[in-house]
């Protein structure tokens, strides 16, 4: 929480705000308020910022609040609370570039081979349990960001296995290799599960054009892998949802960089046509970050009892010391200033008589006419 601010001084000295509390993020952080599930944020670019909660107004000291009837008060008005809420804050990462696959499938190595990263590699399933990053260095200089995310198993939409978790950072690609151990008897079916996991995830990452790569071609040959690739290009609408797309199908080796050049080079001409950027998360208007406007006030009277209601009379309320005589008289202005005390008495409210404001109650006495 932020520090509150300073007591105002001697020689009628405003109290010196309390500093901003800003809480660092990495950039891709989503904010959604706790309570209604909604984005508040989507911070996808340096220095971006969001106000989510704004600090209480201070209150006006016994100089402000002198009267005709009293020229010397000793009350003053309390600062205002700040706004207090829930966050979540949720982390997707920002990469260019998706690494899909059954766990095994090259991965890890493809990134390791591709980019300056190490990942955890073996020879055994889920050696990835955490997102990792890496740049791929082109010949100007730039580049573009890989994000290889731990493997996927059948049912990984409903929780099943470690990748389910990770999917959500995909959504921010653009592009996806879709990694297939073609050493696997089974390759056929590892391409539907992908394909089916992804698409149950979400309608966004299902969308999103795929690079199909068979890796460990290596222990086929190339003669035969390339006639591999052009056998799955064939199946591909047998294999993929109608929704999926792939760009190519690329037979490549980890383990001898055999197809490593080509997929980086067809990587860097999709990625030069595909844009940038794009905001997939509708980011609503955080009207709870800043304290509310004042909007009148409402009378609801039930039975013997008025409920007053409004931003500016329940600030009021909850920031008066009712302890002090003087600190009461000046509410009871101040209502009587707003048009509050009238509207009771028209509301043909009688003395002893409830009024609930807030958290506090009163009785309508002749101190309040």
């Amino acid at each position: 929480a932020a520090l509150p601010g300073q007591k105002g001084g001697p020689k009628n000295m405003h109290g010196k705000a309390s500093p901003e509390l800003v809480i660092k993020v990495p950039m891709g952080t989503l904010v959604r308020d706790l309570e209604t599930g909604k984005i508040i944020a989507d911070l996808q670019e340096p220095g971006q910022k969001a106000l989510v909660a704004e600090g209480g107004r201070g209150g006006r000291g016994n100089t402000d609040l002198v009267t005709r009837g009293n020229r010397a008060p000793y009350h003053c008005e309390p600062g205002e609370e700040g706004i207090a809420r829930e966050l979540e804050l949720e982390l997707k990462l920002l990469a260019d570039v998706g690494i899909v696959g059954l766990p095994n499938a090259g991965k890890s190595t493809l990134l390791s081979v591709m980019t300056a990263a190490r990942p955890k590699i073996a020879d055994y399933p889920f050696s990835t349990l955490q997102p990792n990053l890496g740049v791929v260095q082109i010949p100007n200089g730039d580049g573009f960001v890989m994000a290889d995310v731990p493997g996927l198993v059948e049912g990984a939409s409903q929780g099943i296995g470690l990748g389910h978790q990770f999917l959500r950072h995909l959504e921010r690609t653009r592009l996806l290799v879709h990694m297939v151990d073609v050493s696997n008897p089974d390759y056929e079916k590892a391409i539907e599960t992908i394909g089916k996991e992804l698409e149950l995830h979400s309608q966004r990452l299902s969308a999103l054009p795929q690079i199909l790569a068979l890796n460990k071609a290596d222990t086929l040959g190339v003669e035969e892998a390339e006639a591999l690739a052009d056998a799955i290009w064939e199946k591909i609408p047998q294999l993929l949802p109608k929704s999926q797309t792939v760009l190519t199908v690329l037979p490549l080796s980890c383990a001898t960089k055999y197809g490593v050049d080509d997929l980086r080079n067809i990587l860097m001409q999709e990625l030069s046509t595909l844009p940038k950027d794009e905001v997939v998360h509708e980011v609503v208007e955080d009207t709870k970050a800043k304290q509310h406007p004042d909007e009148g006030f409402k009378i609801v009277r039930s039975k013997n009892k008025f409920f007053i209601s409004g931003n500016r009379i329940e600030r009021m309320v909850a920031v008066t010391n009712m302890r002090s005589p003087e600190a009461l008289v000046h509410l009871f202005n101040v209502m009587r200033a707003m048009g509050i005390i009238d509207n009771l008495i028209k509301s043909d409210i009688q003395i002893g008589q409830e009024i609930i404001i807030g958290e506090i109650t009163f009785t309508f006495g002749d101190e309040m006419r």
